[in-house]
């Protein structure tokens, strides 16, 4: 079920409020001394009488009876982006001269619903039981926190004539002021509307001054007409869970929810027009001569005209630049809890000491991996560089990879369905990438595996847990990744994000030990099967498991394979109960001598596993200066490049309260784990 977004803004209004569900409990609200937001409102009739007025004609959801000026008088943590008078009329005088209008007058009484929704849906971020967002705590891209319409809001900012910083909000609306704090949040008055773009990603990219030549590219490949889906409507339909609260007492109390929505999205990296120039393509022939010089393409590569081929060079250029899931800005890549940072900043990676890395999938019918690497000032595509063995900061950087843009100027990048971000070069699959960028220890998060969590949000939120029926991952009516193709309906599939818990010990640091600062925990009579990422070459490669050993955990069978229906085990079932305690391990410090770590590490290799990496910091001490992570060697052995590997993992015991950890995995060639240079610690 694909749903094409190709319409006027009316069109889509119907589903610009659908996800808010928020009702107000009478029966236990506190009373305020100081003003809360309404009473703001209300107080500066001058500003903002027209906004209160349509506050008092929306409700809180289609389910509730009270409006959303009675949620916004309430106990809570709200950010609202209040239009002053002056925009919400100049928004409506605006509406009225569109060819098709459904507002017929300015007069706030006589509007739609259907736009009072729009306009009140867009500007108010319920924050939960988080903290409302103050200005010193908004970065450069989206708030983490999507508004009550489900859209995540931008921030960039620019100086007016005099130098002054001006904070853009949806690339359109500028903050007149800011900070207006009150009981139940922060108020921020913008000088526009907040109408965020219904447009796809694809349209908003056509109709975008200085992107015209990729946009030529995706009609030319009809890569347009593939990234259309939007929203899985049976989900909620037919999904009796959908928006379910959860509160789990037999898992340590763990609380949260099942998704209320099952978003599809994409992410796409577009080389301005600029760029093109500046290489002298001017034209699709000009860019195949270019692509026969550089690309690394293989012999049944057509470079005829027939572009929607997904052999052709045209279109597996395209394809290479969008990944099949929306990411904003500051989850391109997580800062979290790697060596050097701390949470005592905002987590945009402005103060850390070593480099942080995703990997991601790309749309490619050929199964390709793109790398995005985090450094100091920003966030690039397939860097290489090599690291001091000691700090792990880059010594030398043979291939500065190409650098990302979080805006694109005046331009909105936040479409429907999606994020398109500005790069500085041209992105091609060259040999150097299987070759050398990839060619390292690939150490895939989860979550990065599982589109529908990052484009719905869930990764790195600030509720506790989320939970997943059975079938959120899988591809139904040609829409979703497929990443999960099974998973029986006893398993207890539970994503929980450390979020107010990471960074260095003394600094407010935690004690999880994952990496990235959170995980899967998934209990029940387990039995699911997931599609493995690509391999960027075929040779031989080490599949680890990476482990938080503890008594609360499991057995578990592992199933490889190409076939999801008929994968065979691999090994005896694997015990995430055994820690390092129980197969000799020792502190490096304890060992004293560079040659007794080595062989307690050979001993430990000799029995399948290793310590855990260096690279994050749990707590007080790094993963691998903690007994309990651990990882597994659960295969060694012939990938294939281009084949699609499945892993399946089933539940060995009859308990259903032990949990199965599933935290990351990593890819490993045969040239870093059994190289000339022994395989670094992190």
């Amino acid at each position: 079920m694909k749903l094409n977004i190709k319409l006027y803004y009316f069109c889509t209004l119907a589903l610009l409020f659908a996800g808010c569900s928020e009702n107000i409990d009478d029966s236990d609200l506190y009373t305020f001394t100081g003003e809360m937001m309404v009473d703001h409102f209300e107080n500066n009739p001058e500003q903002f009488s027209s906004y209160l007025t349509i506050l008092g004609k929306v409700h809180s959801s289609k389910k509730s009876s009270s409006t959303m000026k009675e949620l916004l008088d309430a106990r809570g943590n709200y950010t609202c982006f209040a239009p002053t008078n002056d925009a919400i009329h100049n928004f409506l005088d605006s509406l009225m001269h569109l060819d098709a209008p459904q507002v017929q007058s300015t007069n706030i009484e006589e509007i739609p619903d259907s736009v009072a929704e729009a306009i009140v849906f867009n500007s108010i971020i319920d924050n939960g039981n988080s903290n409302a967002y103050a200005s010193t705590e908004f970065n450069e891209g989206a708030l983490n926190s999507t508004n009550m319409n489900d859209r995540y809001i931008n921030i960039t900012y620019g100086n007016d004539s005099a130098g002054t910083t001006i904070i853009y909000v949806n690339a359109n609306s500028i903050i007149t002021e800011k900070d207006i704090e009150v009981e139940n949040g922060y108020i921020h008055a913008i000088d526009k509307v907040l109408s965020p773009s219904t447009s796809t990603v694809a349209d908003l990219i056509t109709a975008t001054d200085n992107l015209q030549f990729f946009a030529n590219l995706l009609k030319l490949t009809a890569w347009d007409d593939k990234l259309l889906s939007y929203k899985d409507e049976d989900y909620e339909l037919y999904n009796e869970k959908a928006g379910e609260p959860r509160d789990n007492t037999s898992a340590s109390g763990w609380k949260g929810s099942y998704p209320e929505h099952r978003y599809f999205g994409y992410t796409i990296f577009v080389e301005p027009d600029s760029i093109f120039k500046e290489k002298g393509i001017d034209s699709v022939e000009g860019l195949k001569e270019y692509l026969k010089g550089i690309a690394y393409y293989d012999e049944e590569t057509s470079w005829a005209d027939d572009y929607d081929n997904p052999n052709n060079a045209i279109n597996q250029f395209v394809a290479y630049h969008i990944l099949p899931e929306r990411l904003i800005w500051d989850k391109l890549v997580i800062f979290a809890n790697e060596k050097g940072f701390t949470n005592s900043s905002p987590n945009t990676g402005n103060k850390f000491q070593i480099n942080v890395w995703e990997y991601y999938e790309t749309m490619d019918f050929h199964r390709r991996s793109l790398k995005i690497t985090g450094i100091r000032g920003g966030k690039r595509l397939n860097r290489h560089a090599t690291y001091n063995l000691s700090t792990y900061r880059e010594t030398d950087v043979d291939i500065p990879g190409i650098g990302i843009s979080s805006n694109n100027g005046k331009y909105d990048n936040n479409a429907l369905n999606g994020y398109y971000y500005p790069i500085d070069d041209i992105l091609v699959w060259t040999k150097d990438v299987p070759t050398k960028i990839l060619n390292e220890r690939m150490r895939y998060d989860i979550c990065s595996l599982l589109p529908e969590l990052m484009t719905n949000g869930c990764r790195r939120n600030k509720e506790q847990c989320f939970y997943f029926t059975y079938d959120y991952f899988m591809n139904r009516n040609g829409m979703g990744s497929g990443a999960i193709p099974s998973m029986s309906e006893q398993t207890d599939f539970a994503y929980l994000s450390n979020y107010q818990n990471e960074g260095a010990s003394g600094d407010g640091g935690g004690t999880w030990t994952n990496y990235q600062a959170d995980e899967f925990n998934i209990r029940g009579t387990y039995d699911f099967t997931m599609k493995l990422p690509p391999v960027p070459y075929t040779g031989t490669y080490e599949l680890r498991y990476g482990v938080n050993a503890n008594e609360n955990r499991g057995m578990a069978q592992i199933y490889l394979g190409t076939n999801p229906n008929n994968l065979p085990a691999i090994g005896i079932p694997i015990d995430l109960r055994i820690g390092g305690d129980k197969i000799g391990w020792k502190s490096d410090a304890s060992l004293g001598s560079q040659d007794a770590i080595e062989e307690l590490d050979k001993q430990f290799r000799n029995i399948g596993y290793m310590k855990g990496p260096a690279y994050f910091y749990p707590g007080s001490a790094s993963g691998r200066d903690c007994p309990t992570s651990i990882r597994k060697i659960i295969f060694t052995g012939l990938l294939e490049e281009g084949k699609t590997y499945y892993i399946r993992f089933k539940s060995v015991l009859e308990s259903t309260n032990t949990q199965f950890f599933f935290d990351y995995l990593e890819f490993v060639p045969k040239t870093i784990y059994y190289g000339d240079i022994p395989e670094d610690k992190w």
